[in-house]
């Protein structure tokens, strides 16, 4: 049995055409994730925080947080053990550092989890040991 010939595509425009194929998809998902398409993208830029230094006695936790956003945020709300602790609405304004104290009674030896809240829902959390 004799078969005729045969035409089709050479294996390197087959190649080509694959690749082409993968970085179109990369460069689809890439654009949704950073918020170009889909439901990311909205007018509103959210906040970000980063604590760089905490430290606590007795009387106070002492925390240093720093505003890595591209927008001011507002500390409003702070959380120790998961219960809430008043605390007075602190600026930070984009890219600045705001040093921030939160009153209490503490155990000295004790290890105590932090979360800090800011007024458009930014947080921050972490864990500070009294001593």
């Amino acid at each position: 049995m004799m078969f005729g010939k045969r035409k089709g595509i050479s294996t390197f425009i087959a190649t080509l055409l694959l690749m082409v194929l993968a970085v179109s998809a990369g460069v689809v998902i890439y654009a949704y994730t950073m918020g170009y398409m889909g439901g990311f993208g909205g007018t509103d830029t959210l906040g970000a925080v980063a604590l760089d230094e905490a430290s606590m006695g007795t009387s106070e936790i002492s925390a240093y947080v720093r505003n890595i956003g591209k927008t001011g945020l507002i500390v409003s709300m702070a959380y120790v053990d998961g219960e809430q602790i008043d605390i007075d609405d602190i600026p930070i304004g984009e890219g600045l550092v705001e040093h921030i104290t939160i009153p209490g009674s503490w155990t000295v030896g004790h290890t105590y989890e932090v979360k800090l809240i800011c007024i458009d829902n930014t947080q921050v959390s972490f864990s500070v040991k009294c001593g």
